[in-house]
């Protein structure tokens, strides 16, 4: 069995890490040059996520991953901030596995070992399905690739998951957000809203705009000690405040998606007048990684498969577009890897088939991708509703007794 997969994403790479620690063959292609190509933040992992690439992982490249990620202690709580950072509510993190790593880093662990299979720099452009249910990739420098399943990993506007169902597979939602890292010194750690000590929190102020705030910093404590990754070195990023300016298209200047980073980074500090001065000063400070992204969305009572199981499939935001206001969109990226996989080498050992392997896939699939979406849908409906001064008033009641109604249900 040969899986040509497109995109060198996360779920991509753990798509490519689990089969070929089974021993299937596979090639991975992305157009970007080089593994630090591409734009992102911190990820979250939930433990469904964590379980799914300790099975699939050699256990020294695990460990790297736990020496490459930040501790518990850095997400205790998540947060609800008014725009002068005055908490409106918080919400206790349920106590499983978790990891918080940046995506540069945990991309690079997922390439670890792949060598040969990995073909940066290649761009699909088009596909075939065969005679003899074996497909044929097709690439921007006039290769092609023979294979046995074609697996589209190329996230938002992917174009394997777009010629399967003969249209996008998700639509833009009219927000966008304008995020950067801001580096943490003496100087900036001062400015910090107390609030941030215990975890992440979303702050909502006028016009319906709202701001991310996550405080990065995998030296101050890894999940497993650093030095005790001797096979697989950790890759420890520095301490950095991750922020992101959310708010309607119309709310953004002109001509953002070209602008270079200063650029960016000053509007994202024009945005917050009126706001708490210390985070507009965290803004405004030093800062790198700063871009600008479109928030997408796939239908999350569509379906997200909408074509005849067979040779061709897709994983991610291909087909489950969502926006990074949940923090779910690597974690269900990396479960799809895991259940597709988990099928194939089924399929492999003569089980079942493969178009069988991706029918069981794309069944399954459906249910936990659209709780995924809807949950990162929500914090950008609260964002309208506080977007004016009464609403604000009433979240600090309101808000406060739906994380109590929470907490009561788990109970």
């Amino acid at each position: 069995m040969r899986v040509i997969i497109i995109g060198a994403g996360i779920g991509g790479l753990a798509l490519a890490q689990a089969l070929h620690r089974a021993g299937i063959e596979v090639s991975v292609h992305d157009r970007d040059r080089t593994v630090a190509d591409t734009g992102g933040y911190r990820l979250h992992l939930d433990g469904t996520a964590c379980a799914a690439l300790r099975r699939h992982l050699p256990p020294a490249l695990y460990q790297a991953l736990l020496g490459s990620s930040a501790g518990d202690a850095s997400f205790r709580r998540f947060a609800v901030l008014d725009h002068r950072m005055r908490l409106l509510a918080e919400e206790p993190r349920e106590r499983d596995e978790t990891l918080l790593v940046g995506r540069i880093p945990l991309r690079r662990l997922l390439t670890y070992g792949l060598d040969d299979a990995l073909r940066f720099g290649s761009a699909y452009t088009g596909h075939e399905v065969r005679g003899d249910a074996t497909v044929v990739a097709r690439f921007a420098d006039g290769s092609t690739v023979h294979g046995d399943l074609l697996v589209g990993a190329d996230g938002v506007g992917s174009r394997v998951a777009r010629a399967l169902a003969g249209r996008p597979t998700s639509h833009p939602l009219g927000v966008s957000g304008l995020a950067g890292r801001t580096h943490l010194t003496d100087a900036t750690r001062a400015l910090l809203p107390a609030a941030l000590r215990s975890g992440p929190a979303l702050a909502v102020g006028p016009g319906g705009i709202g701001v991310f705030l996550s405080v990065h910093d995998p030296v101050a404590g890894t999940a497993v000690d650093a030095t005790t990754c001797t096979d697989v070195p950790a890759d420890v990023e520095p301490g950095d405040l991750v922020w992101g300016v959310n708010a309607a298209d119309r709310a953004f200047p002109a001509g953002l998606r070209s602008a270079a980073p200063m650029e960016l980074q000053r509007s994202a500090a024009a945005m917050l007048e009126g706001w708490d001065g210390a985070l507009r000063a965290l803004v405004a400070a030093e800062a790198g990684a700063v871009g600008f992204f479109g928030f997408h969305a796939a239908d999350p009572d569509g379906d997200p498969t909408p074509w005849p199981s067979g040779v061709v499939t897709a994983i991610g935001d291909a087909v489950h577009a969502m926006p990074p206001t949940g923090g779910r969109a690597a974690a269900t990226a990396i479960r799809d890897a895991d259940l597709l996989a988990t099928r194939l080498i089924e399929a492999r050992t003569g089980t079942t088939t493969i178009p069988l392997a991706v029918h069981g896939y794309e069944r399954r699939m459906p249910a936990y991708a659209a709780d995924a979406i809807r949950e990162s849908l929500a914090p950008l409906a609260w964002m309208r509703r506080l977007s004016t001064p009464g609403t604000r008033y009433l979240a600090h009641a309101g808000l406060a007794t739906v994380a109590t109604a929470r907490r009561l249900r788990r109970g």
